[in-house]
């Protein structure tokens, strides 16, 4: 491959990982680990398309200065290698169980052949493991280069076997992005060191992150920051078209959720003590659904739930999965103060000719008849 076509892909790629970057450093979701995952996998990326852009651009350059310059950057080069497929196994656990402190008990333990493989790789122009310069300083590929391959490779398999495995998991629409992303510099890894020369790895891994970023941006635009579910404008939008599709055989159902004492919440234990409230209530209330039922942040501490229901009885099976989740989540929780919810469920009726405000404010009225 040409060298200028090799610049020419790389430069391409560090032109969309730019414009990802400055975007996504506007979004208010900073303090969020998966964001900081993102955007380290996204960092990283990018210093691997110019580190290799660089060891293309010396290579068969001869003067002692140039040798010391293409070993630093080949010895910087392998030290990176690892990197993106540690960071997005660690982004793809937390987007398969959504719990920061479960992905970051990971974080160690898969740091560990990372830190040894850039041992590996600080060594290397001694042990010529991985790499070596002849006398016109041109690179080769060492005799254990093949330690790179199955490290990358072995965070990849697994990680598509972690995303496959729990694919019930994981939201329809953000199921395949997160599968295609060890897909493609899978098979670019492959083609790359089978032929020395293509530049595949990092462009195909900059194609996957493009693609995921897309997911994540439609996800921004639909979802509440905080606790992950829909938010109020999805809900009217997804209301207004199940009104308009119902009919006298295909209604549906609503249940408007409230946390009780929410205010006296915050102002006794805090602002931070009130947003882990509202996650671990969207949780277990999650917990309570199936897994196409719609579930939305209306606003505040209110939550509201669509479902395919038109049996009474059926949603009030619902409701009682709920409190039941919530009295277990009281039986097992350590803070100072009991989880309690209100809640005001109907069948939306074809009929009434309610419009979705007509119908939310309906079923919160059942709520608040619930509350007294």
């Amino acid at each position: 491959m040409d060298l200028l076509v090799r610049l020419d892909i790389n430069i391409f790629s560090l032109i969309i990982s730019a414009l990802i970057f400055f975007d996504m450093y506007k979004w208010d979701e900073k303090q969020f680990l998966q964001y900081r995952l993102f955007i380290a996998l996204l960092i990283s990326n990018m210093v691997l398309l110019i580190l290799d852009s660089l060891s293309w651009l010396f290579d068969g350059h001869a003067g002692p200065t140039i040798s010391l310059v293409l070993t630093s950057v080949c010895i910087l080069y392998y030290i990176m290698n690892p990197l993106p497929p540690f960071l997005w196994s660690l982004y793809a656990h937390h987007q398969v169980f959504h719990d920061e402190r479960r992905t970051r008990k990971l974080f160690l333990p898969l740091l560990i052949p990372v830190i040894i493989f850039a041992l590996i790789s600080i060594t290397s122009p001694l042990t010529n493991w991985l790499f070596f310069l002849d006398g016109n300083n041109v690179y080769h590929r060492g005799k254990d280069f093949y330690l790179v391959v199955i490290i990358c490779y072995t965070y990849l398999i697994c990680t598509f076997v972690l995303i496959f495995m729990n694919k019930r998991s994981i939201e329809k629409r953000h199921f395949v992005p997160l599968l295609l992303f060890p897909a493609l510099p899978f098979i670019g890894g492959i083609l790359q060191a089978i032929y020395y020369g293509l530049v595949l790895v990092w462009s195909s891994i900059t194609l996957s992150i493009l693609i995921v970023y897309h997911s994540i941006q439609n996800h921004r635009l639909s979802t509440d920051f905080l606790t992950n579910i829909y938010n109020r404008n999805e809900l009217e939008q997804y209301l207004n078209i199940k009104i308009r599709n119902s009919a006298n055989k295909n209604s549906f159902s609503g249940i408007f959720i409230d946390i009780d004492n929410f205010k006296q919440i915050n102002d006794s234990y805090g602002h931070k003590m009130g947003d882990n409230m509202l996650i671990d209530t969207a949780g277990l209330i999650r917990k309570s659904l199936r897994k196409d039922d719609f579930f939305a942040r209306y606003g505040g501490d209110e939550f509201i739930v669509i479902l395919d229901i038109q049996d009474i009885s059926v949603l009030e099976q619902t409701v009682l999965r709920i409190n039941s989740n919530v009295r277990n989540y009281n039986s097992n929780s350590e803070y100072p103060f009991k989880l309690s919810i209100s809640m005001g469920y109907d069948i939306y009726d074809p009929k009434s000719g309610m419009d979705k405000d007509m119908f939310i404010k309906h079923i919160d009225a059942h709520m608040y008849e619930k509350k007294k």
